[in-house]
Formats: C-alpha cells, sequence, structure tokens
C-alpha cells in the first residue's frame, strides 16, 4: 500500500509541475542571490503560453548591468567586489520550455565569470544554473562550466551542437567561492 500511495503523490506531483509549466505567463523579475541575503534583479522574463504544455518566452537584461567589451565581444555585466558576472545568452533554438525541458531558458541565462577589473574572459569560467520549476516559480543552482564548446563549436560533435553541455559537463558551483550562486524567476 505505501508504494501504491508514494505512487500516486510522485505522479501528483508531476502533474502540478506541468500544470505550473503551462501556466507560466505574464512578465518575471529574474535574481540572482546568495546566503548572505545579497539580492540583485539583472533582468525580466516574459513567458507566453504556447499551446500543448509548452511556454514561449523572452529574457530581458536590466539596463542597470554594465557594458564591457571582453575577448573582442560586448557583455553587460553585474560587478561585485569579488568577481563580475557577464552575461552570455545562447540563443540556438527557438525560445520554448516545458515542465520537461528548461534547457532553452537555461541557455539563455548563461553566465561568465571575471575579477572585478578583468578586461579577458576565461572559457573555463562559465556559469549554468541549472533549473527547477517549483510552486514559487522557477529556481537555479549553480554549476560551473567550461564554455568553450559555445565559443569553438567545431569542437563539439554535430549531433551534439544546438545542445552542447550535457549533465556529465556539469561540476555543481561551490556557493563560498561564486558571488551570487541562486537564480530564482518570480
Amino acid at each position: 500500500m505505501k508504494l501504491r500511495h508514494l505512487c500516486v503523490l510522485l505522479y501528483g506531483g508531476i502533474l502540478s509541475l506541468a500544470g505550473l509549466a503551462a501556466e507560466l505567463s505574464g512578465s518575471h523579475g529574474i535574481w540572482l542571490s546568495n546566503a548572505d541575503g545579497e539580492r540583485q534583479r539583472i533582468g525580466t522574463v516574459v513567458f507566453t503560453p504556447a499551446g500543448g504544455g509548452q511556454t514561449r518566452f523572452k529574457v530581458t537584461m536590466e539596463e542597470s548591468l554594465e557594458e564591457y567589451f571582453l575577448a573582442m565581444r560586448p557583455f553587460r555585466c553585474l560587478t561585485g567586489p569579488r568577481q563580475r558576472l557577464c552575461h552570455f545568452p545562447v540563443e540556438r533554438e527557438a525560445q520554448v520550455i516545458s515542465a520537461g525541458d528548461l534547457v532553452p531558458l537555461e541557455y539563455a541565462l548563461l553566465f561568465m565569470r571575471t575579477a572585478p577589473k578583468s578586461l579577458h574572459i576565461d572559457p573555463f569560467n562559465g556559469l549554468y544554473y541549472r533549473m527547477t520549476l517549483t510552486e514559487n516559480g522557477i529556481v537555479g543552482q549553480l554549476h560551473d562550466v567550461d564554455m568553450d564548446p559555445f565559443i569553438t563549436p567545431d569542437s563539439v560533435p554535430v549531433e551534439r551542437r544546438q545542445r552542447p553541455i550535457r549533465a556529465v559537463d556539469l561540476a555543481p558551483g561551490d556557493p563560498r567561492s561564486h558571488w551570487l550562486p541562486i537564480l530564482k524567476i518570480e
């Protein structure tokens, strides 16, 4: 009996998360935060239901982010006392998510970190927020990732070029060594 009850609870939870994804709509803030209570609004995402359990989205970064020309391209960055976080959006597919696939949104909110006064970016210092639907919105947990597959796509097999980052490529970010390890969309 206990196993049956657990299966019913899990199935209900999956349906409620699927329903949450289907109901995502309107404008929501994108926030980065840390355990010390620091919280920075970095942008807005607008969700539009697309039918069939899918939702379109559009990310706009805050005007308050500073513009830098690093590694021969422009970046919008947030600078803190220990790190500068530079937005590195990747849009290789339709900007559409579902309860079971948040990867396009994760790719739209990729970052690279540098020292606060650095003029260079190292692709090894990529930041990937792996996202989860919750009852209060979307939460992203920080993972370190090598961004080289986006910078030199020829290094990735053709069949993986649209989504070159795999779970095996992600390393959980140590919250003590990162300035803002939590992303929330609410």
